[in-house]
């Protein structure tokens, strides 16, 4: 695999606040932090092709990333609004869309065990506890892991535990991929020695 690069060019959201950007990432994992509203959420939703940008783009290796749908993944802030559907058909289901990068059925096993959720994996996600349902989509990216991984606010309502393993894993993949992260907890992934973004509100006067 390619050392990726994720770059956005004159990039204009068509929520929040922040403006123009122009930026490259490269593998790491990078936090984009900054206030409620300003666009945190758009901005990885833009970079994973379900909100599409009002004027820019976003490329990878300096092709289009609509091109690419398989080379991106995003772990939501919340679940699918389905709460009927298994934990286990929904993990599947994520899983399936990457068939050239998503690990071993052994390893993606390991990662459910080592985030506390093998047991809950037949039930209802409208049955799960917040956090468990966070930790059901962080590891179905984890899983996936094309070269692009966006994870929004994924400490949120995770036991202490689950963070601990969530740190452990996503380190050494971050050596090869980028990790784009939304956070409103640093703190909790300082350790990794990430770059960090801060997103400002365009409408007031600096």
């Amino acid at each position: 695999m390619s050392t990726p690069r994720l770059s956005l060019r004159e990039l204009v959201l068509p929520r929040g606040s922040i403006g123009s950007l122009t930026i490259d990432f490269g593998p790491g994992i990078h936090l984009i932090v900054g206030p409620n509203g300003v666009g945190k959420t758009s901005l990885l939703s833009a970079i994973a092709g379900t909100l599409p940008a009002r004027t820019g783009g976003v490329f990878l290796n300096d092709h289009p990333m609509a091109s690419r749908s398989d080379a991106v993944v995003l772990a939501p802030n919340v679940p699918p609004d389905i709460p009927w559907i298994r934990a286990r058909l929904l993990f599947d289901f994520v899983v399936s869309l990457y068939p050239t990068s998503r690990v071993a059925v052994d390893e993606a096993e390991a990662i459910l065990g080592q985030l506390n959720l093998l047991g809950f994996m037949e039930q209802p996600l409208g049955t799960l506890s917040a956090g468990t349902a966070r930790k059901l989509l962080l590891a179905a990216a984890l899983v996936a892991r094309p070269q692009v991984l966006l994870f929004d606010e994924p400490t949120n309502e995770v036991d202490a535990a689950s963070i601990d393993a969530f740190r452990a894993m996503i380190a050494p993949i971050a050596a090869r991929h980028v990790v784009l992260v939304t956070t409103h907890h640093a703190g909790d992934l300082m350790s990794l020695s990430p770059s960090v973004l801060e997103l400002k509100d365009a409408r007031i006067p600096r």
